[in-house]
C-alpha cells in the first residue's frame, strides 16, 4: 500500500546530472527507482524529527516536535506530492512508533494535506501569479482563521460561564490540580486571553518578518514559498483540533493544543528557511524550481 501511494504521489521523474537532483515533469504509466529514493529519504527524515525530538504537551495527550521543517523544505523543494506523502508517512509512523498511535490517521490526513498545501500553493504563485489570485486566497485564509479564533473564544467563555455545571469542571479541576472553582476560573480567563493574543499576533508577526525577508531574497522568499508555509501550519492547527475533538470527546482540551502547535509550526518554518538559507548556493538548490 505504501509504495503504491509513493508511485502515485511521487514527482514524475528525477534527472540526476553529476550527483545533483531535479525535478522534471515527464509522462509515462512507470517512475523510476529515483523518484521513490527521494521521497523514501524525506518520509524517513520526517520520521526522525518527529520522532526523535518531541515535547510531550501535558493534558491533551499529545506532543510537539520539529518535524514540520521537513515537511516546508519537501514541498517547496520538491513539490506538493513528495510534501503530502512525505508528510503524511512520516509523522503518522512517527505517532505509531512512539506510542501515539490513536493520533496516527488524524496525523496522516493533517500533514498530508500540509505538506500538499505548501507545494501547491507555492508552485501556483511561482507559476501563475495574479494579483487576483493572492488576495483571494489571502481573503479566505484571514476569514477562516478570523472564524476560527472567535469560535475558540466563544466555547472557552462558555465553559467560564458556566463552570457550576459543566461536565467538564471535574476534568479540568482534577487534570489541573485545582482545589476550587474560583482558581480553575481564573486559570481559564488567563489562557482564553493567552490564546487569543497568540492566535492574532503570531500570523502578523509571520507576515510582517516574511516581507522583511522577501527583501533579502526573493528567490527563496517568494509570496508563495511564504504563503504556503504560514496557510499549511494555520490548517495544522485547525485540523488538530478538531480532530481533537473526535478522539477526545470534546472541545475543551483541544484548545489547550492551540498555542504548543502554533508554537510547533512557527518553529518549524524558521528552522525550514534557515536549512533553506544554508543550502541555497548549492546546485541542489539551484537546479530546483525554486
Amino acid at each position: 500500500m505504501t509504495i503504491l501511494l509513493i508511485k502515485y504521489l511521487s514527482p514524475k521523474c528525477i534527472i540526476i546530472n553529476n550527483n545533483v537532483s531535479s525535478f522534471k515533469k515527464e509522462g509515462g504509466k512507470y517512475l523510476k527507482l529515483k523518484n521513490l529514493v527521494i521521497t523514501g529519504i524525506m518520509v524517513a527524515l520526517i520520521f526522525v524529527l518527529t520522532f526523535a525530538i518531541k515535547v510531550p504537551v501535558p493534558f491533551t495527550r499529545g506532543y510537539i516536535h520539529l518535524g514540520d521543517s521537513m515537511i516546508f523544505i519537501a514541498a517547496i523543494l520538491f513539490g506538493w506530492r513528495v510534501g503530502a506523502l512525505a508528510g503524511g508517512l512520516g509523522s503518522a509512523l512517527a505517532d505509531v512508533v512512539g506510542g501515539y498511535a490513536f493520533w496516527a490517521i488524524p496525523t496522516f490526513i493533517i500533514k498530508g494535506i500540509m505538506g500538499a498545501l505548501v507545494g501547491l500553493i507555492s508552485d501556483t504563485y511561482r507559476k501563475k501569479y495574479s494579483l487576483k489570485k493572492e488576495i483571494g486566497i489571502f481573503s479566505v485564509s484571514v476569514g477562516v482563521w478570523s472564524a476560527f479564533i472567535i469560535s475558540v473564544s466563544i466555547t472557552l467563555t462558555s465553559l467560564i460561564n458556566n463552570l457550576h455545571t459543566s461536565s467538564m469542571t471535574a476534568t479540568l479541576m482534577n487534570e489541573l490540580g485545582y482545589d476550587n472553582l474560583e482558581d480553575l476560573k481564573n486559570f481559564l480567563l488567563n489562557t482564553r486571553n493567552i490564546i487569543n493574543i497568540v492566535l492574532i499576533v503570531v500570523p502578523v508577526v509571520l507576515i510582517l518578518i516574511s516581507l522583511i525577508l522577501r527583501k533579502k531574497d526573493l528567490k527563496l522568499f517568494n509570496l508563495g514559498n511564504l504563503m504556503g508555509s504560514l496557510i499549511s501550519g494555520l490548517w495544522m492547527v485547525i485540523g488538530y483540533f478538531i480532530a481533537g475533538r473526535i478522539l477526545l470527546g470534546n472541545w475543551i482540551i483541544p484548545i489547550f493544543e492551540i498555542p504548543w502547535n502554533i508554537l510547533q509550526f512557527t518553529v518549524g518554518m524558521i528552522i525550514a528557511y534557515i536549512v533553506l538559507l544554508a543550502f541555497k548556493n548549492t546546485t541542489l538548490f539551484q537546479n530546483s524550481d525554486l
